[in-house]
C-alpha cells in the first residue's frame, strides 16, 4: 500500500521504523553529549597536565550545551509519535516561499499545504528558518543548490495545517512500493504556543471534532472553546 492508503501515518510499517530510528538517534546522541565532558575530563586528568585544560575547555563546554538542548529533540519525537498515531500521510510537491522585502534577508519559510476539509483550499504554515534543522535549511535555504532542492520531492506531511504538522523526506532508494520517510520534522502553526500547540482559540473555523482530535493528537490538556 502507499503511505497515503493507511489510516493513519502510524499504521505504516516503514514509518514506525524511521520514527524508532530518529528516536533511538536522539537518545544515543544525548547520552553521547551527556558523558563527552566526563569522558573528556578524565582523559586531562589521567594522561595529561592541567597545562592542557584550556584545549579541552571549548569541546567541554559545546558538549554541555548540546546536551542540554538534545532532550528538546526527543521531546519532539514524543509529539511526532502522537501525530503520525492520529493523521495519515500526504505526499505532495508543497510549495514554498520566502516572505520578505526586496531588500531584506528571509528568516521565514511559508509552506502552501492543502486544507484538511475544503478542497482546493490551501493553508499556509510559517517556520523560521534558524528553528529548522541544517539538513533543510540547506535545501529548502533561497540559495540551495537545485540538487539539493530535489531532495525534497515529494516532502511528506502529515497533521492538520491550521495547528501543527510533521514533515518529511523519503530515504533514498526506496522505489514507491516501500517509501519510508526520514528527517521527521515537527512544525507549528503560527498563532499557537511554541512548544506545545494549546489549541486554545478556533482561528481556522476548524469543526469541535477537528479540534478535539486536534487536541488529543497533541495532548493538550488546556481550556476548551
Amino acid at each position: 500500500m502507499h503511505p497515503s492508503d493507511y489510516p493513519t501515518a502510524w499504521e505504516h510499517p516503514p514509518t514506525r521504523r524511521a520514527w524508532g530510528e530518529q528516536t533511538t538517534v536522539s537518545v544515543l546522541a544525548f547520552i553521547g553529549w551527556l558523558l563527552s565532558p566526563l569522558f573528556l575530563l578524565y582523559v586531562l586528568i589521567v594522561f595529561l597536565s592541567p597545562g592542557f585544560a584550556f584545549l579541552f575547555a571549548i569541546p567541554m563546554g559545546y558538549g554541555t550545551y548540546r546536551a542540554k538542548i538534545q532532550p528538546a529533540q526527543i521531546i519532539a519525537n514524543i509529539r511526532i509519535r502522537r501525530i503520525l498515531r492520529a493523521y495519515p500521510w500526504r505526499l505532495d510537491d508543497i510549495p514554498y516561499s520566502f516572505p520578505h522585502g526586496p531588500e531584506e534577508t528571509p528568516t521565514e519559510l511559508c509552506l502552501t499545504i492543502p486544507h484538511p476539509t475544503q478542497p482546493g483550499e490551501t493553508i499556509l504554515m510559517y517556520q523560521h528558518l534558524r528553528s529548522l534543522p541544517s539538513w533543510w535549511t540547506r535545501r529548502m535555504g533561497p540559495r540551495a543548490k537545485p540538487e539539493l532542492k530535489a531532495q525534497l520531492k515529494p516532502i511528506w506531511f502529515v497533521g492538520d495545517p491550521r495547528f501543527f504538522g510533521v514533515i518529511a523526506v523519503t530515504k533514498p532508494g526506496r522505489t514507491p512500493k516501500i517509501s519510508a520517510p526520514r528527517r521527521m520534522h515537527l512544525i507549528i502553526q503560527v498563532g499557537e504556543t511554541k512548544q506545545t500547540a494549546p489549541i486554545d482559540v478556533n482561528s481556522w473555523q476548524a469543526s469541535p471534532e477537528e479540534l478535539a482530535h486536534a487536541r488529543q493528537a497533541i495532548g493538550w490538556r488546556g481550556p476548551r472553546d
